[in-house]
């Protein structure tokens, strides 16, 4: 992941709302693709645990709704999340540097593939 820009910790209240709000979507959305693998071999399991059993229990949702559903209820969760994912950069806005896609994208490329 990119190496210039800012740690969640060191944004502006505003910015860590912005950045929350994106991490949220990318992560309900890779939940949906049950592709949270490279998430969980950088962060607590006991936290995306917590996260992962609110958006289990309202999988019926759709993914704005789950998303509105899992900031409310998971705000807390997430945003540890982020304080872990010291690899991630963010902008002063709070974008991230690297879109999360891509940097996601990134890190895919880099796990062995399976024969």
């Amino acid at each position: 992941m990119a190496t210039m820009g800012l740690n969640y910790s060191e944004l502006s209240s505003a910015a860590k709302e912005t950045a929350l709000e994106s991490f949220i979507n990318f992560y309900v959305s890779q939940y949906e693709k049950e592709s949270l693998e490279i998430l969980s071999s950088h962060v607590s399991n006991q936290v995306m645990a917590t996260i992962n059993e609110v958006l289990r229990e309202n999988n019926f949702m759709g993914h704005h709704e789950l998303v509105d559903v899992s900031y409310r209820l998971s705000k807390p969760a997430y945003q540890e999340i982020l304080a872990q994912l010291a690899d991630v950069k963010f902008m002063e806005d709070g974008e991230p540097v690297v879109d999360w896609k891509v940097a996601w994208q990134e890190q895919e490329e880099k796990l062995p593939e399976e024969d």
